[in-house]
């Protein structure tokens, strides 16, 4: 997967220093060098490997300094390293923060290499002068870049730690690598690193450390970070509260950690600590990191310009170390430097004459000879301390004080850091016209690719973005706030909230008189109830028994038969399910339009109104008595609460409508003004992005809003309650008075019908109502259905204070949310998105400023991707232009050589 580039480069000032040291040093060292070189030179045959030195008379003194130079001799050995080649390996250092590595060819490197257990972790530290981490699976599972660097004498010791990613994990899963096998995580041909594969260089600053002491435990987290690729580096920090444990996710990784330290008496150089070379793994399931292991070390020794260093114990068979046969597998004993570790260590005559035959260059041979070193394997041990033992040992210890003095010049660490020296310095002096050759070229070919593209967009790209956003957010405000004919969204919305509010309060429960066949002179309560039989009594005279046919307390006035209003509730009925409207596209929208945007027609709610809940008498004496508390005319609250959850069911519809159209209406608002502010960029992948932005930022605050009220709405059914009593006890009173009538007018009705049936037909409405008025109460006898008329009126009047409760919950949350989000927020969010938000730069009025000139490039990069035309053409542009920047530092600094 291919990923941007993040080259780590060196601040202005580190740059101009180490172009001084280039320029300044480079002819006052090579000559040193060179001296040097010769100096070394008559030691070593034509094979490197080496001669008789001086002869066995030579007083031990003269040969080796007294144990009361030692610590000056170890500081003069890591400066050995430091001279005629600082200018060579800073140069090389820069090239590779460059990038060129990656982007031309390999550059001159030493890299250390071996079996496990063979003493190379030791080696590393008398080499370096710093301590490595040791534990099984963390070192060895990884490579370690050490850059040391020398700083002015007055500087401080500084080390600074970074993960170099090179490679990108894309194995089946993160826990525990390998739990599956070989087949899922081994290695193949075309991959030979497995789960590995190779991305554009990225280097992540891991921590800064000013104490020799706190290194070993800061390089023991960024292996750990390395080898845990799905989780933060940040919890691996030396300073993080987290606790990052001893578990990781991989047990291999190619990706490397890189030291940098920076010292007065360090020396200049750079070499590689490779993972060690196994042989067979230690449980079956970790069989793959054999060949992973062994390829990645491949992937450095095959390097023409890297220098070897093959770390062999002498406790061990030289013909069993599998790290040189690699070596010997890639035809690279010829740059290959053999170091003899553990001499302390060696048994009987039978390895001991192995060992000279190797010395002298009988078996195994490589192109720089053998170097035998002995550290201290105790980490507590100092670098001094450990130099100075290690002399010792060469001068008292046979058989290397006497019957090997001829290889002397062999013995020891600071023998090895002036060989290392001598060869980093003329591969590097080898490899230059290369370099300087292949950099040019691959910059000329940086420069053509760039011409073939389609030129970017030109401009301030991230200022113009960011003054239309700025832009888009006033047109916001002004919709949302209206105060104009050309800005009718807060009026059409208004009008349709005040719809919504009309339409639940026409859904207020009402009495339907139709199911109830007969009415006669009853008792207010019953001795039982039967749902399935109409309610009535056996002593109920002819003269006295009422039919009731009408179905609505307001409609007894009118003839009994089907009327066009009653077709068009059932047609209500029918449509009152709402589907959701379509989602609504930037590009859909036009440029210009004769209607204002989000303008559409104004649902009026008027079919939700069937919806409402309709009682019948013997339905709600049924519930009276369901909770009936043994007094006569007392009407249980839970009775009371029943028929209220009952009667807020025609509410659902008009809350569907409502948030349906608060949906289509806002969103087109918010879309058209985004069409028309950013039209000059349609067809890129800006565009499509405001889109995405937009739809995605109000689908989150419209789901806020619709689970809101539906919480709401699941409140008022579940615990009906108000402290409104004076409100509640005036609807009552009014819907008592309302119901009274209705149901003597239904009475009267049925009294006339059964004295002259179709009295009525020929008669308009007011007659009906004088005829209906003419009934005295004598005739209709006393009204048997008094309480149920006085619990119904009392659920009408609880009606009126929860409805508009409602209406105005809803309200107020539709705009002091939704809105309100809409308003203030959807800009910041798009800012966010594109990487020009507060968080990116701070605010200075009306206009963003970045902290620095690198945040400006980078949002100007950003800005220019997402308003190609041809986001790839222009992706691959920046990456080019970030390499053809990089080539081209390099290529001064190369011709300043």
């Amino acid at each position: 997967m291919a990923r941007t580039a993040k080259v780590e480069t060196s601040s202005a000032s580190t740059i101009q220093r180490r172009s001084r040291i280039a320029s300044k040093n480079h002819a006052d060292h090579v000559n040193s060098s060179a001296a040097m070189v010769d100096d070394d030179a008559h030691m070593e045959d034509s094979d490197g490997h080496s001669r008789a030195g001086p002869s066995k008379d030579t007083p031990t003194s003269n040969r080796t300094s007294s144990s009361a130079t030692v610590e000056s001799q170890s500081d003069a050995g890591l400066e050995l390293l430091g001279e005629g080649m600082r200018a060579f390996v800073t140069l090389i250092q820069d090239l590779r923060d460059l990038g060129v590595e990656e982007l031309v060819l390999p550059l001159p490197k030493i890299c250390v290499l071996g079996d496990q257990s063979t003493g190379k972790s030791s080696l590393i530290e008398g080499i370096s002068g710093i301590k490595v981490p040791r534990e099984r699976g963390t070192c060895t599972r990884c490579p370690l870049e050490i850059n040391l660097t020398t700083s002015e004498p007055s500087s401080d010791w500084r080390c600074m730690i970074y993960l170099q990613k090179h490679y990108i994990y894309e194995g089946s899963q993160y826990s525990g690598f390998g739990k599956r096998g070989s087949k899922g995580e081994g290695a193949t041909r075309s991959r030979p690193l497995g789960p590995w594969t190779p991305q554009l260089p990225e280097s992540i600053f891991f921590c800064k450390i000013t104490k020799k002491a706190d290194i070993l435990n800061a390089l023991h987290l960024a292996q750990l970070a390395v080898l845990n690729p799905q989780e933060d580096p940040a919890k691996f920090h030396p300073s993080s509260q987290a606790d990052p444990g001893g578990d990781i996710q991989v047990k291999f990784s190619p990706n490397v950690v890189r030291v940098d330290i920076s010292a007065a008496d360090v020396p200049n150089l750079s070499f590689y600590d490779l993972p060690g070379v196994i042989n067979q793994a230690e449980v079956r399931e970790e069989d793959y990191l054999v060949t992973l292991v062994q390829n990645l070390v491949k992937s450095y020794i095959k390097n023409e310009t890297c220098i070897n260093l093959l770390a062999m114990p002498m406790t061990d068979d030289a013909a069993n170390s599998t790290a040189s046969r690699l070596v010997q597998e890639l035809d690279a004993q010829h740059r290959t430097i053999g170091v003899l570790t553990k001499p302390d260590l060696l048994q009987g005559e039978e390895s001991l004459s192995q060992w000279i035959e190797i010395l002298k260059g009988g078996k195994f041979k490589l192109g720089h000879g053998y170097y035998v070193v002995k550290n201290n394997p105790d980490p507590r041990v100092s670098h001094s301390v450990a130099r100075h033992e290690e002399d010792r040992f060469f001068e008292e210890v046979e058989p290397w004080a006497r019957s090997l003095r001829s290889h002397q010049e062999r013995f020891g660490t600071l023998r090895l850091q002036g060989v290392l020296s001598k060869r980093l310095t003329a591969q590097i002096r080898t490899s230059l016209p290369q370099i300087t050759e292949r950099v040019r070229s691959k910059t000329a070919e940086v420069i053509a690719r760039l011409k073939e593209l389609p030129e970017p967009p030109a401009g301030n790209l991230s200022l113009r973005i960011y003054e239309k956003i700025l832009d888009f957010e006033q047109e916001l405000r002004n919709h949302f706030d209206g105060g104009s004919d050309q800005l009718p969204f807060r009026k059409e919305w208004l009008a349709a909230a005040i719809n919504f509010r009309n339409s639940v309060a026409e859904s207020y429960p009402r009495l339907n008189f139709s199911n109830l066949s007969r009415i006669s002179h009853l008792q207010d309560t019953l001795p039982y109830r039967s749902s399935a039989t109409p309610i009535s009594t056996p002593t109920a005279k002819r003269s006295h028994v009422i039919t009731l046919e009408s179905d609505n307390e307001d409609d007894t006035t009118q003839p009994i038969t089907p009327t066009p209003q009653r077709k068009r509730k059932q047609q209500g009925s029918k449509s009152s399910q709402v589907s959701p409207p379509k989602r609504s596209r930037l590009e859909d929208i036009p440029l210009h339009s004769d209607a204002p945007d989000g303008s559409c027609d104004v649902p009026n709610f008027n079919r939700v109104a069937s919806n409402a809940k309709r009682f019948t008498l013997p339905e709600i004496r049924d519930i009276l008595q369901d909770a009936h508390v043994g007094l006569p005319n007392q009407i249980d609250p839970k009775a009371t609460q029943r028929m209220i959850e009952k009667s807020l069911v025609g509410w659902d519809e008009p809350l569907k409508e409502l948030l349906a159209f608060t949906e289509q209406t806002c969103r087109a608002m918010i879309l058209g003004r985004a069409a028309d502010i950013f039209a000059l960029w349609r067809g890129t992948r800006f565009f499509e992005l405001v889109e995405e932005v937009c739809n995605a930022f109000f689908d989150d605050k419209l789901n806020q809003q619709v689970l809101w009220t539906e919480r709401v709405l699941k409140i008022e059914r579940q615990e009906p309650s108000t402290l409104h009593k004076a409100t509640m006890s005036e609807a009552r009173d009014q819907a008592l008075r309302t119901l009274k009538a209705a149901c003597r007018n239904a009475r009267a009705k049925a009294f006339l019908d059964a004295k002259n049936p179709g009295w009525n037909t020929n008669l308009e409405p007011q007659a009906v109502k004088e005829k209906l008025e003419k009934v005295l109460d004598a005739d209709l006898g006393p009204n048997p259905y008094t309480h149920e008329l006085r619990a119904l009126a009392d659920v009408r009047g609880y009606y009126e204070c929860a409805f508009t409760r409602f209406v105005d919950v809803v309200y107020q949350g539709i705009r002091a949310e939704l809105f309100t989000s809409c308003r203030n927020e959807l800009g910041t969010a798009l800012k966010d998105r594109i990487g020009l938000g507060e968080k990116d730069g701070k605010l200075n009025g009306d206009v963003q400023v970045f902290e620095s000139s690198t945040d400006v490039h980078e949002a100007e990069q950003r800005c220019t991707v997402l308003l190609a035309v041809d986001p790839e053409s222009q992706r691959i542009r920046i990456e080019l232009t970030k390499q053809k920047e990089n080539l081209e530092k390099a290529c001064d600094w190369l011709d300043s050589q």
